[in-house]
């Protein structure tokens, strides 16, 4: 079941507002949490830092592949454009909404009031037909789509705390997290293994080579040496001398006359 924004507690709800509006601006449908806003508010309350530069491009990406569809953040790109100094000269300026600065009457404009120490929701008698018709709108396109059951509508939160429903999708998003950090970790040994194994594997070669080279070179001194002992035999004709033999000494030299 999808969580709606009617669940949740004053705090959350505004956190949500922020994140529709400013972070992630979705147009209309703010009645249910997309996966992507949940995710957002996770990072934001466990303080878990993300790309923000990265999410708005996907963003602006998504909104452009739309049809009908305006292209968000223009607060901020503005400013980027009036930082980097690229002229703006024959754009039509637009002032920014009051609902866009968060005060202390944000809270009054989204249907929050102060009643006895408490915040209470209290939507307008003419928001009804709206907050029963925001709840059977689907998400906007470039969000993640998700199947949904209909669900009664809470009109009246109280209290600061996190209502079940939100508790039960925070649990299960970190239990998701956790064991893909569990198999992160898994893997990361493996390699570690992998590693290793790789380093014996070269070592033991680079051995063999070493091997292999010396083994050829004893082979061939005692060929020689077996050619030499034929030819001294008239087995063979002759032993044909190669430059370069090592194994030379191994064969008497004939001795110098000696002097009268």
């Amino acid at each position: 079941m999808a969580l709606t924004t009617n669940r949740l507690s004053v705090d959350h709800r505004l956190l949500h507002h922020l994140i529709v509006h400013q972070i992630l601006p979705t147009g209309e449908g703010y009645a249910k949490l997309s996966r992507m806003q949940v995710f957002i508010m996770w990072c934001i309350l466990c303080k878990i830092e993300f790309c923000f530069p990265l999410l708005m491009l996907k963003t602006m990406v998504r909104a452009f592949s739309q049809k009908k569809s305006v292209l968000p953040y223009g607060s901020i790109l503005t400013q980027v454009f009036l930082h980097c100094h690229i002229s703006l000269e024959g754009e039509n300026a637009t002032k920014l909404k009051k609902e866009d600065t968060y005060n202390k009457s944000t809270l009054n404009r989204m249907g929050w009031k102060k009643q006895e120490g408490i915040w209470t929701y209290c939507p307008k008698t003419d928001q009804a037909p709206r907050i029963a018709r925001e709840e059977q709108e689907d998400n906007p396109p470039w969000e993640v789509k998700e199947q949904t059951a209909p669900a009664s509508a809470q009109h009246h939160a109280q209290g600061s705390s996190s209502t079940s429903d939100y508790d039960r999708m925070m649990e299960f998003m970190q239990s998701k997290f956790a064991a893909m950090e569990s198999s992160f970790k898994e893997i990361n040994s493996r390699l570690n293994r992998l590693e290793g194994d790789h380093k014996v594997i070269h070592s033991y070669f680079r051995h063999i080579d070493d091997t292999i080279f010396y083994d050829l070179k004893v082979t061939k001194r005692r060929l020689k040496r077996m050619e030499r002992k034929l030819a001294e035999s008239k087995t063979i004709d002759q032993c044909e001398e190669t430059s370069g033999d090592e194994s030379g000494s191994d064969v008497s030299s004939p001795a110098a006359p000696a002097e009268s």
